[in-house]
């Protein structure tokens, strides 16, 4: 065999050499294989928390109650909602806050005593499943400007039911709405209630129970009174 056929030889033989080893690196890399459906992982949205003041829900009883349920004794006069209730009325809002800090904002006038003694009106949230109430109102309304006994119209916040809030948290203060028209504003930050009449702070409560309170069914609730509601709103906390 001649030398040029040793050369071709040889280059032949390199050139096979480096094509197997090629091909074998190759056949060893990984496949791209696109993921089955189930083992894609899909990134969820994070939930945000709204900015604090961020309006949730506004009353609008320009056509009628618009979905709010309420007992006897409830309807809407003049775009205004209002009570005439001989006895006990409660009426709850078509609306559930989906967040745990909120504020209840309401406009409400006491417009007549229908007994001397003994009304009241009340924002309330049901108690829930793990989830306590709360009540905050004015107790033991009554006409008399003269009050012998000591006795006077009381604004009070509790718990729903009273036996999840320590009893001496529970301190009803002496407040004369008369006739005019207020501000009740009540604020739940998890498991605490605060009570504000025309933005002074009345008092606050806590449960010792649930870690929050309940959002749903919101109401009003009243008896005795005739009550007239300008307003009512649900804000971000």
């Amino acid at each position: 065999m001649t030398f040029w056929h040793r050369q071709a030889l040889n280059g032949l033989f390199i050139g096979c050499l480096i094509f197997s080893l090629a091909a074998c690196a190759f056949g060893n890399a990984p496949a791209h294989v696109p993921p089955k459906a189930s083992e894609t992982v899909s990134a969820q949205p994070t939930p945000t928390r709204l900015p604090s003041g961020t309006l949730l829900y506004q009353a609008d009883w320009l056509h009628g109650l618009s979905g709010w349920q309420g007992t006897q004794g409830w309807k809407v006069v003049q775009g205004q909602l209002e009570a005439d209730a001989n006895g006990p009325a409660t009426i709850t809002i078509p609306y559930k806050p989906q967040v745990t800090d909120y504020a209840i904002e309401v406009r409400i006038q006491v417009v007549r005593l229908l007994r001397p003694l003994g009304g009241y009106f009340t924002l309330f949230a049901s108690n829930q499943p793990g989830k306590d109430g709360y009540q905050a109102g004015v107790n033991n309304l009554e006409g008399a400007t003269s009050r012998p006994n000591g006795a006077h119209p009381q604004a009070q916040v509790f718990i729903d039911p009273i036996s999840s809030m320590p009893l001496t948290s529970f301190r009803p203060v002496d407040y004369e709405p008369g006739f005019k028209l207020h501000t009740y504003r009540v604020e739940i930050q998890e498991n605490q209630v605060s009570y504000f009449i025309d933005g002074t702070l009345i008092a606050t409560v806590s449960s010792t129970q649930t870690s929050s309170l309940s959002n749903a069914p919101i109401g009003l609730g009243c008896s005795l009174v005739v009550l007239r509601v300008s307003s009512f709103r649900i804000i971000a906390l």
